[in-house]
C-alpha cells in the first residue's frame, strides 16, 4: 500500500476548540476543561483514504497553534512546509468565523501557496447558543475552495458542522483533508520550504515587540533558533511558560521576565555559561521593550 506523510495545520481562534478536535479524532477522548496552547503541538493520525489508484496509507502530522492573533512570527514559522489546513470557528461566538476569513487564511496565504482547506464550525452540541449556521460557513469555505471541489468524493464538502464532545462529523472533517491532499499530492520540494522559510522570517523581522505577545512571540522564536527540532523545543517552553504562569492571552511583563529566566535554566543544561547569558540578556532586552503591557 502507498504511504504518504502530510502536514496539516488547525487555525482558528482560542477557545473555539482545536485541541479537543485533535484529541476527539487521535485519541477518542473529550475533556470538558479549557487549557490554551502554548506554542505549538504535533500530533499524529494514520488512516488508510481510497484514490483513483487505490488505497493509500496516509499519516497525517496534525499541528496545533496558539488561537491569539498576536503571535505573527510563531504562526508564520509553524506554516511552512504545510500541506493543508483545518480552520475552525465556534459556532456560538460569530467574530471567530469572521476572524478566519479577516485573519487565519489571508496570513497562512501569505507564508504558503494555495493549500486545500476544510471549514468547521465547532460546538455543534449548544444547538440554542448558535450565532451562525452551516450556510454562513459554506459561504466562507466558497470563496476559498472552488479549485478543490473537483476532488471531493461524491456528496463531500469543505464546511462541517462538528462537536468534539459528541465526535459528530469529527471522522469526517478530517478524512475529507485526507482526500483533499490525496488528489493533490506532490513530492516535498526543498525549495518550496525554503522559499516559505525566507516569506515567515520576514514577517518574523517585522513583528511588533512593544506589545507583550509580540515581545512573547519574539522570546519563543528566539529560542527555538536553537534547536534542529521545533517540537523538542516548544516542549520545552511549554513547560517553561507554565511554570512562570504565563497566559498566553495576556502575558504581563513579569511573568515574561520569569520566563526568560526559566528558559535560561534549561538551557543551562546543554549550554555553555557564555551562551546562556548572552540568551538571558538578549531576552530581558525584549522584555524591558515592551511599551504596552497589553495583548
Amino acid at each position: 500500500m502507498p504511504t504518504l506523510k502530510k502536514k496539516v495545520v488547525l487555525l482558528g481562534d482560542s477557545a473555539v476548540g482545536k485541541t479537543s478536535l485533535i484529541r476527539r479524532y487521535v485519541l477518542d477522548q473529550f475533556d470538558e476543561g479549557y487549557i490554551a496552547t502554548i506554542g505549538s503541538r504535533v500530533s499524529k493520525k494514520r488512516l488508510g483514504i481510497e484514490g483513483r489508484s487505490g488505497t493509500f496509507d496516509l499519516t497525517l502530522m496534525i499541528w496545533d497553534v496558539v488561537g491569539s492573533q498576536g503571535y505573527r512570527s510563531l504562526h508564520a514559522r509553524t506554516f511552512v512546509g504545510v500541506n493543508g489546513a483545518i480552520l475552525v470557528a465556534d459556532l456560538t461566538r460569530l467574530e471567530t468565523l469572521e476572524s478566519l476569513d479577516r485573519y487565519w487564511l489571508p496570513f497562512l496565504l501569505k507564508v504558503v501557496e494555495e493549500v486545500p482547506v476544510v471549514f468547521l464550525g465547532n460546538k455543534s452540541d449548544l444547538t440554542e447558543a448558535h450565532e451562525f449556521a452551516l450556510d454562513d460557513l459554506a459561504g466562507v469555505a466558497a470563496k476559498h475552495n472552488a479549485a478543490f471541489d473537483e476532488d471531493l468524493p461524491p456528496g463531500g464538502t469543505t464546511a462541517w458542522t462538528t462537536s468534539a464532545k459528541s465526535g459528530e462529523n469529527v471522522e469526517r472533517a478530517f478524512e475529507t483533508m485526507g482526500h483533499l491532499l490525496l488528489a493533490r499530492t506532490s513530492s516535498a520540494s526543498a525549495v518550496k520550504e525554503l522559499y516559505e522559510g525566507l516569506l515567515a522570517t520576514g514577517i518574523q523581522r517585522y513583528s511588533d515587540r512593544t506589545t507583550a505577545v509580540g515581545a512573547l512571540d519574539a522570546i519563543m522564536m528566539d529560542f527555538c533558533r536553537g534547536f534542529e527540532d521545533s517540537r523538542t523545543a516548544m516542549s520545552i517552553l511549554r513547560q517553561e511558560l507554565t511554570r512562570a504562569g504565563i497566559d498566553i492571552g495576556a502575558p504581563t511583563k513579569p511573568g515574561l521576565l520569569r520566563a526568560v529566566g526559566y528558559l535560561a535554566e534549561a538551557e543551562s543544561e546543554y549550554k555553555d555559561e557564555r551562551a546562556v547569558r548572552a540568551n538571558l540578556e538578549r531576552r530581558k532586552a525584549i522584555v524591558e521593550g515592551v511599551r504596552d503591557a497589553r495583548p
